[in-house]
């Protein structure tokens, strides 16, 4: 059997890791856009959100590349995520597509159940790879998320423009080419090694802007239109709420830790939402904007995919957020006619909006 899975964000390289290790065959989707893209909009329900979208298309990229098993992660609850799957696997059997469709509950997700959901693709492989590939995959997200925030950190902080960006590309190519856990480890301290030697300005103070919203969207630079880069590159420092290891480190660890320990972000956002669930990071969203307030950010961005509910809902807290804690929150909707040019103004606007408050607050110091 061959596998295929959805991109999202950086994940394709622990995911990499995972099937070398055990010995998986699969065909990984192109990081960019293809032509399957347009294929994916075609098919898709006219207001089903661009996360729906980008994920069938990688999934027809695979199929028609030769992949006959796909894994993808769901859900309950009142986000759309959850019955994503079953519509998913019903496009492409109308389609003619023909793969063994597997949906993983990511509400209740454990090793367990992730090992009798795959068994046709493990059959026959060695635990000791698999136990092996699992370990080494999840130190991989914690690895390549430090290295993304050493990337962001660096960014916006070079003298020569384009060097971070030039290595973090570097990155990216070296590891598509590249098999197991060994040279990816290699890469990515390599990496690393490259952007602490980048000249920094140590003297720059940046502002600071923190990213929240829908986790895809966040995640994925080819659906936000890479807007860590464009902010870096603009000067600002970037922090990211919502990356892979944040998500495996509240629904995944946290669980097998008995000790009770409490998201902070789902429990500042109850200031506003007295409920434990509005769908998706809809109360992680209200919960980041809080936090981000406290942590003297200068502003916050907030993401997500057109018709996405729980965004939506969140974004009704917004304004008494602004007055309470007095930060600027910008919301940006991104959906496949979303236009670079116009999305690249706002930003611009945001930023001198944020240090035209910069200088406002400094000159009454």
């Amino acid at each position: 059997m061959k596998f295929t899975f959805p991109h999202m964000g950086n994940m394709y390289v622990p995911i990499k890791v995972l099937l070398d290790t055990i010995g998986i065959e699969y065909v990984m989707p192109p990081l960019k856009s293809n032509n399957s893209y347009e294929s994916a909009i075609k098919h898709s329900p006219e207001f089903a959100c661009l996360p729906f979208k980008s994920i069938l298309s990688d999934f027809i990229y695979g199929i028609e590349n030769g992949a006959d098993f796909i894994l993808f992660g769901g859900g309950r609850g009142q986000c759309r995520l959850g019955y994503y799957g079953d519509l998913q696997a019903e496009i492409l059997n109308r389609l003619n597509y023909r793969a063994e469709f597997v949906c993983l509950d990511l509400s209740n997700l454990t090793v367990v159940e992730v090992l009798r959901r795959i068994g046709p693709l493990v059959e026959g492989k060695s635990i000791f790879k698999i136990i092996s590939g699992i370990y080494y995959a999840v130190r991989t997200v914690y690895r390549v998320d430090r290295l993304n925030a050493l990337a962001r950190y660096t960014r916006c902080r070079e003298v020569q423009k384009g060097q971070t960006d030039r290595i973090m590309s570097e990155f990216h190519k070296q590891v598509q080419k590249t098999n197991g856990y060994r040279c990816i480890t290699n890469i990515i301290h390599d990496t690393v090694k490259l952007l602490r030697k980048v000249l920094k300005d140590r003297n720059y103070k940046p502002l600071r802007i923190s990213l929240v919203g829908e986790m895809y969207v966040c995640a994925h630079p080819n659906i936000n239109l890479d807007i860590e880069r464009k902010l870096g590159n603009m000067g600002i420092e970037v922090h990211n709420n919502l990356t892979i290891s944040n998500w495996i480190t509240e629904y995944f660890i946290k669980k097998l830790i008995p000790v009770g320990l409490k998201d902070k972000s789902l429990e500042a956002g109850k200031e506003y939402m007295k409920t434990d669930d509005i769908g998706g990071h809809g109360l992680h969203t209200i919960g980041n904007c809080i936090l981000s307030a406290k942590k003297k950010f200068d502003g916050v961005i907030h993401l997500y995919p057109f018709t996405c509910m729980p965004e939506i809902v969140a974004q009704c807290a917004f304004s008494e957020i602004e007055m309470k804690y007095n930060i600027p929150i910008m919301t940006l909707i991104i959906d496949e006619m979303t236009g670079e040019a116009s999305y690249v103004t706002r930003l611009e606007a945001f930023v001198d909006l944020l240090a035209m408050k910069t200088r406002q607050k400094m000159s009454f110091i």
